[in-house]
């Protein structure tokens, strides 16, 4: 039998196609997203004054933002990827912060669908993940509202109260279903010590499939020691908590303990916060989603001072409403009611802008989100 020989241009055109399918799967792909929100807010019991502050700010329900992101398949299950985020302030235009242009996340790394992944650079520690993920039914992210108290139990006391990690690996197993794991190193990168401004966390947890269930431990190490006996202050949390799915309705429920040694006085008490927090998420229909979620914190030896007790109380409701699938509105109140000790405590009255001698803080917000 004659056999026919394919035709020399046939030949060029199945190369030229293999050729670019190739290098259409090694081709890197970058992607730029993020979110853009403004809302009009209320406070009172504002300075010394307690007078009613009005504001046209960043979103409540979120933080606004500007990232790229970018992902190489190397084959073989593996992908390089990289992340720069940085915040945005559409009220005024401002862009990241004046210490970190990417603020929010910077960091590069390798992930395999086998062994997990692997990212250096500036990111959450792990335990944050695990309160992103499961723990709280906000996903820490309320930028006015919700600061206080769950999302400044992941931050460093002794770094400006920062809730990224610098100079850190980070290592997570994130499967779809079953266990999850993570762990995270931060480099303190002082001279003549591997110890000093160093920190590291873990978290594991169960995801099931209509409930989730998660642990984990952060903890710092202050950048110089104190005491003639050259102590090493240190400020830990451990986190425990998860949420269920029944239907429409999410419940929440958290405990966190947090210790904190001063930073620049040996002998003096540690501080101890126990807080313990539920909340709750109804997906009213494909629009419309409500959130509430209540926090007490009780607070012992506040500020390293001996007998300096106190309780907080965090109250928050919204309702979020989608009038596409990238751009929705929103209604936010809260209020952070404080006694005791926690009307001396510097901390949480700057990040609610009141007057110390407050016992209360409401705040009402109102505004629009879109993402891309």
């Amino acid at each position: 039998m004659k056999k026919i020989k394919p035709f020399p241009s046939a030949i060029v055109l199945a190369v030229a196609v293999t050729a670019l399918s190739v290098q259409a799967q090694q081709q890197p792909s970058v992607e730029v997203y993020g979110l853009v929100g403004v809302s009009y807010t209320s406070k009172n019991n504002q300075g010394a004054t307690n007078a009613s502050l009005k504001e046209l700010s960043t979103n409540s329900m979120s933080v606004s933002y500007l990232g790229f992101r970018g992902r190489e398949d190397m084959g073989g299950g593996l992908n390089a990827v990289f992340r720069l985020e940085s915040s945005l302030a559409p009220d005024n235009g401002a862009i990241g912060k004046p210490v970190a242009y990417f603020d929010r996340q910077a960091f590069v790394g390798v992930t395999s669908s086998q062994w997990g992944a692997i990212t250096l650079g500036r990111q959450f520690h792990a335990l944050t993940d695990r309160t992103i993920r499961s723990l709280d039914v906000y996903n820490l992210a309320p930028a006015n509202a919700h600061v206080v108290p769950v999302s400044l139990y992941g931050v460093n006391r002794y770094a400006s109260n920062d809730n990224r990690v610098n100079n850190s690996i980070k290592y997570r197993m994130d499967n779809p279903s079953g266990i999850q794991a993570g762990a995270s190193y931060g480099i303190g990168e002082a001279a003549g010590s591997t110890t000093k401004g160093s920190s590291y966390s873990y978290d594991a947890a169960y995801v099931g499939p209509n409930y989730q269930v998660g642990m984990g431990k952060i903890s710092f190490n202050g950048v110089n020691t104190v005491g003639t006996a050259g102590i090493l202050p240190k400020h830990e949390v451990t986190a425990f908590g998860g949420s269920m799915t029944f239907g429409a309705l999410t419940p929440y429920l958290a405990v966190y303990n947090s210790s904190l040694d001063s930073a620049t006085t040996a002998g003096l008490k540690t501080q101890s916060n126990k807080a313990k927090a539920i909340g709750l998420a109804w997906k009213a229909s494909s629009e419309v989603l409500i959130r509430t979620s209540y926090t007490k914190d009780d607070g012992t030896d506040l500020n390293n001072v001996a007998g300096r007790n106190g309780q907080k109380n965090t109250t928050v409701v919204s309702a979020e409403y989608a009038l596409s699938k990238r751009t929705s509105i929103n209604g936010i109140v809260a209020r952070n009611a404080l006694s005791a000790g926690y009307l001396l405590e510097p901390l949480y009255a700057a990040a609610l802008g009141k007057n110390p001698a407050a016992a209360s803080v409401q705040f009402y917000g109102v505004g629009i989100n879109h993402s891309f």
